[in-house]
């Protein structure tokens, strides 16, 4: 059952009882959460700037972009960056696709996610899915 993926910039190994995953998540999760957690700051401080002024339009613009900051680094955060999944941890495995992306969700017991971008060969992956993991 030990079957190789290629990604663009790394590789997927399914053996017997594991998976392990080869790249770079954890800088990519670094990055994001980093960004999305300074434009939060740098928002809440010009909102709350724009509540002393006065200025209503800023006041709003910016509430609704701290509201829709706050949920998305908090997701970013619960996002799992394991390099070495055990069979048994996984709840689901998914590939999905956006804007042309191709990617891998795994699901894992603990309700986070292990997500796998730039897949190059995504039809090749979701047959040996469906094949082997049919009941998850």
């Amino acid at each position: 059952m030990k079957q190789t993926f290629k990604l663009k910039k790394g590789e997927i190994l399914f053996d017997n009882d594991k998976i392990i995953i080869k790249d770079d998540a954890k800088k990519q999760k670094c990055y994001s959460s980093l960004i999305t957690g300074m434009g939060t700051m740098v928002l809440i401080l010009n909102f709350l700037k724009s509540y002393k002024t006065g200025v209503q339009f800023e006041f709003w613009f910016e509430l609704i972009f701290i509201v829709l900051g706050i949920p998305l680094l908090t997701i970013l955060l619960l996002r799992s960056v394991k390099s070495e999944i055990a069979l048994n941890d996984v709840k689901s495995l998914k590939i999905k696709q956006r804007f042309g992306n191709k990617f891998l969700d795994i699901k894992l017991n603990s309700n986070r996610l292990r997500r796998v971008i730039d897949l190059q060969n995504a039809e090749e992956l979701e047959k040996y899915i469906a094949t082997n993991f049919d009941t998850k």
